[in-house]
């Protein structure tokens, strides 16, 4: 069952963002966040390909893609700067396991294969979330991992709300490879109540565990999905936060998911854009404030135009 009882307010309120010394580049930004309640290597990529993502929500296709992979560079070069175990292996110990469907279009390996100049070994793993009267659970209907090395660092990138799929994702793996050299974890969106239950899971298991967001720790919703900017448990830098009130304003930072549904973004973009068109009308025919009201004509011009791009006449690129 998902844990909802963490009070995300008050973590966020004593959360400290820390400098990291001795990373070799000066973009993107990264923190690594102080708390008792995260993992002890946590850390914040300030990532501009994912805060297009975060900040954009019209973004689909090909440069959803493109974005998401360039994200995934952030993410790699970032985890190889931090982590010994990362630095320290073999091309033939590092191990992607992809959580099916959605943590596809995270295009890890591909970026791996840009940062390193070699393709990595790859494992999937096929997790549903289903709502009971309860809360969330998490059912694991499909594991392959014929290509897992003995002494694994395994690199899992995917979208982490309350942390359940991705806790018994990584109990999976673990179950499967306990001499593990190190799990390494990505999320263009991740929240708050997902590390706390990572770091329950990283405090079990005898493993050197990272944890890595990009931009923001968001403050998860009562619903168990949705992550707002402007959620009193998120934790970001002044500067990030600053840019998403200037993208959304102060009502929809505060009502609206940042990264919306993951799997209907990258896997049915149409159906995407419908949801994100009728939401702006909704919120338009409810009355809102002038600045919400510019906003939310940007919005809904600009999911137009992706709308029309993505039903235009196919034709090979030039």
């Amino acid at each position: 069952m998902e844990n909802d009882s963490i009070d995300q307010s008050e973590v966020s309120k004593h959360a400290r963002l820390v400098e990291v010394p001795g990373i070799p580049f000066r973009e993107p930004h990264v923190w690594r966040i102080r708390s008792d309640h995260f993992p002890a290597s946590s850390y914040i990529i300030e990532s501009d390909s994912a805060l297009r993502i975060l900040l954009e929500p019209w973004i689909v296709g090909a440069q959803l893609a493109y974005l998401a992979r360039s994200s995934s560079v952030d993410f790699l070069r970032t985890a190889f700067a931090v982590s010994r175990e990362f630095r320290d292996s073999n091309l033939e110990n590092i191990t992607e396991v992809v959580p099916l469907a959605g943590a596809l279009y995270y295009n890890v390996a591909e970026a791996f294969e840009q940062v390193f100049g070699e393709t990595v070994s790859t494992c999937f793993i096929g997790a549903k979330r289903h709502l009971t009267p309860s809360g969330w659970v998490t059912s694991l209907a499909y594991e392959n991992f014929e290509a897992m090395p003995a002494k694994p660092v395994i690199l899992i990138g995917d979208t982490i709300a309350t942390g359940g799929t991705s806790e018994s994702i990584i109990q999976s793996v673990l179950d499967h490879r306990g001499d593990a050299k190190a799990v390494i974890v990505y999320a263009i969106a991740g929240g708050v109540r997902g590390a706390v239950r990572l770091k329950s899971l990283a405090d079990r298991v005898d493993v050197p565990f990272y944890l890595f967001y990009s931009n923001a720790a968001f403050g998860v919703e009562d619903n168990g999905t949705d992550m707002p900017w402007l959620h009193p448990g998120t934790i970001c830098s002044p500067e990030v936060r600053n840019r998403a009130i200037e993208a959304y304003g102060p009502e929809l930072g505060r009502r609206w998911c940042s990264v919306w549904d993951w799997g209907d973004r990258a896997k049915n973009p149409v159906r995407h854009l419908e949801q994100l068109r009728a939401r702006c009308e909704r919120e338009l025919a409810a009355g809102v404030s002038g600045n919400t009201r510019r906003i939310l004509d940007k919005v809904t011009e600009e999911t137009a135009r992706a709308l029309d791009r993505i039903r235009r006449p196919l034709s090979p690129v030039a």
